[in-house]
């Protein structure tokens, strides 16, 4: 039978591997959203862009504007 003193490490090493994983994942998640906003940014000028030109709705006359 194993003695408590000597499952320890293993258990130290697995709480270790743990929060190495939460760091990770959390580094991880962060820049998701970074690039979640910056994708949104973009799009949000694209739209804009193609209102005040007049793009979108040429491209509706050019091509039914989605209506087939």
């Amino acid at each position: 039978m194993s003695r408590p003193e000597d499952q320890r490490p293993d258990i130290d090493e697995a709480t270790r591997l743990v929060e190495e994983s939460q760091r990770r994942a959390a580094a991880e998640q962060a820049r998701a959203r970074e690039a979640a906003g910056r994708s949104l940014s973009i799009a949000r000028l694209l739209r804009r862009l193609r209102e005040e030109n007049g793009f979108g709705r040429l491209m509706d006359e050019a091509f039914g504007g989605g209506r087939g």
